[in-house]
């Protein structure tokens, strides 16, 4: 039998939250990676992911890993191939999301990603995740109210700090204002593709929603699976054709270290939202999942994307991020 923890609301409720926090701050290594080329951070990212998710699901469920993958497929097929191709596109549209981080920063970056994925992807995880009975349509239209609000206004305080001559003379991310806008052009095709694990996870997932499905680690298995077919398309051919390989494999393990650690943070948390989600339904814990955003702007502040600013400008940025509080209250309240 696949693995399944008898769950409290408060548990799943921690495990989203918990995720989301990892979510948020695994970004931080791009901050280390000076020269390296970041199709090669992505390709070690996700190969890790891959090998990390295969081997906590052959050590937790064993034989029942593939039985329940070759049971969904003979039932239900299309649980698995878009589960498989939504991992390959929420991947490409990460690494275009990448690029436009080490660009414009994480505090200004991440808010403007996450506007759209509040909006698109609370309305695919309702849509077709289906909504537990104790969240009512009003409840979610209003936390996702709060988040949306949370976002403006932290993409508020970046666009203030971008404009701010004093913060952009002290800051440690500095870009003109063709750079910003080649960036938000990225964003917006990124978030094309980005709303697919959403869908993945609220269409290929078993949950207290969904009866049809996979379990908890079989699906995380199929997604990583093609999570690491979408990093080498989007990473690997980069690499190919600039010639950079040889780079890559001639890293040292202080370069690798980045990657390999981003990839555990990274489907650790996808591991523990998943857990979440079988739990209270993608509807619940994608909204949750979304307050990663509040701790890559705390990772800014830290790093210092908003040194020099005025006060003006944190009272506005420490607003979006009360607002992040109250719209997850809202949630995970139930």
């Amino acid at each position: 039998m696949n693995y399944s923890p008898e769950l409290s609301t408060g548990m799943a409720v921690f495990m989203s939250l918990f995720a989301a926090f990892l979510w948020g701050s695994w970004f931080i290594s791009l901050k280390y990676l000076n020269d390296y080329p970041l199709d090669g951070f992505y390709i070690t990212l996700f190969t890790t992911s891959l090998v990390f998710v295969w081997t906590v699901g052959l050590v937790v469920d064993g034989q029942f890993l593939f039985d329940n993958i070759r049971q969904v497929a003979t039932v239900d097929p299309g649980r698995i191939w878009v589960t498989l191709v939504c991992g390959v596109l929420y991947v490409i549209g990460m690494r275009i999301s990448l690029f436009v981080m080490s660009t414009i920063g994480l505090s200004l970056a991440q808010p403007i990603q996450s506007s759209i994925n509040i909006m698109i992807g609370t309305a695919i995880a309702a849509l077709v995740g289906g909504m537990p009975e104790r969240l009512t349509p009003s409840r979610l239209i209003l936390a996702t109210f709060f988040l949306v609000m949370a976002v403006f206004l932290s993409m508020l305080a970046g666009n203030m700090k971008t404009h701010s001559k004093t913060a952009t003379e002290k800051s440690t991310i500095q870009f003109g204002r063709k750079e910003l806008w080649r960036s938000l052009g990225f964003i917006l095709f990124a978030s094309a593709f980005t709303p697919a694990y959403t869908y993945a996870i609220s269409y290929g997932l078993q949950s207290v929603t969904q009866n049809n499905g996979l379990a908890v680690l079989p699906f995380m298995a199929c997604l990583a699976s093609g999570a690491f077919v979408g990093a080498v398309l989007s990473s690997g051919i980069p690499l190919t054709i600039r010639k950079q390989w040889k780079i890559v494999f001639h890293a040292p393990f202080s370069i690798h270290k980045f990657g390999i650690l981003s990839g555990l943070a990274h489907y650790g948390g996808n591991i523990i939202h998943t857990f979440g989600t079988a739990y209270l339904s993608s509807a619940v814990s994608w909204p949750l999942g979304v307050t990663s955003t509040l701790w890559t702007q705390i990772w800014g502040l830290v790093y210092g994307e908003f040194r020099g600013a005025s006060r003006k400008i944190y009272i506005t940025l420490f607003s979006g991020i009360l607002f992040y509080l109250i719209g997850a209250y809202i949630i995970a309240s139930l």
